[in-house]
């Protein structure tokens, strides 16, 4: 891992990450913790430069939409404890969650193309609640 990188994942940690777990836990009325996988972006410039728009902020929207009511907010309470976000080198983007955990993987360092849409995450999530 280089400097960049370092400098970035410090960023992340002391200065955009905290805002962006306190939106998911706002939309959801739930104490969501949100785990960023670094060891997967530690040699990717361009996914760390990506993660906050095209991987936590979007998982927030998608939060969002989930939880516009109480029905929603209810799930989450209910079902969903921790978000880890991941990085892949390649592959296709996914989303899923299993015992509570709503996990993230994507392509970060291809951009959008290497990315979910927040409806689509929402969609996914949604259906698995």
């Amino acid at each position: 891992m280089g400097l960049i990188e370092k400098r970035l994942i410090k960023e992340a940690k002391e200065s955009w990450l905290p805002d962006e777990q306190k939106a998911i836990q706002d939309a959801a009325g739930a104490p969501v913790v949100v785990d960023v996988d670094w060891p997967t972006f530690e040699t990717d410039e361009a996914a760390l430069k990506n993660v906050q728009h095209l991987g936590v902020r979007l998982l927030a929207n998608a939060f969002r939409v989930i939880c516009v009511d109480d029905l929603g907010k209810e799930a989450v309470r209910e079902g969903v404890k921790r978000i880890v976000v991941t990085n892949l080198k390649d592959g296709t983007a996914s989303v899923g969650l299993k015992d509570g955990v709503v996990t993230l993987a994507c392509v970060f360092g291809k951009g959008s193309d290497g990315c979910l849409r927040d409806l689509d995450i929402a969609k996914v999530i949604t259906r698995a609640l």
